[in-house]
């Protein structure tokens, strides 16, 4: 088979496809700040559960054309009402760990029966050498 190919010019536009990993991170730096617009976010339940503990630290999210406005906290976190519950979200757990480290106060969270068996201790270490008090009951 001969092929041959002619030199030419692409145009246009690509949308990169919706990553879940940036998405949690870019949730949970918009609700770190004082407002940010997330654009074609990966809406799954791991990330339902990241809105979830953001709203719970004081943020507000609001679903928008394709994008997450998020008012944040701008650093100054609230003590959540209840405990939060990452459901199956490691990146979940481990994010709103450190966040929570923020907190002039208690924060609880926990996650279903498999997320509870998850190691999580070099982050608390860290966490701790930080001047946080953080622990695990499992």
């Amino acid at each position: 088979m001969k092929l041959t190919i002619n030199r030419s010019e692409v145009k246009g536009t690509v949308n990169a496809p919706p990553s879940k990993s940036y998405t949690h991170r870019a949730i949970a730096i918009a609700a770190l700040s004082r407002k940010a617009t997330v654009h074609n976010p990966l809406i799954s339940e791991d990330t339902k559960a990241t809105i979830r503990s953001a709203i719970a630290f004081g943020a507000t999210v609001e679903s928008k054309n394709d994008s997450l406005i998020i008012t944040g906290f701008d650093g100054k976190l609230k003590i959540p009402d209840n405990v939060l519950d990452v459901a199956n979200s490691g990146t979940t757990l481990r994010i709103m760990t450190a966040v929570s480290s923020l907190v002039d106060g208690a924060t609880v969270l926990t996650g279903d029966a498999s997320i509870r068996t998850r190691p999580n201790t070099p982050l608390l270490n860290a966490l701790n050498d930080l001047g946080a008090i953080a622990f695990s009951t499992r």
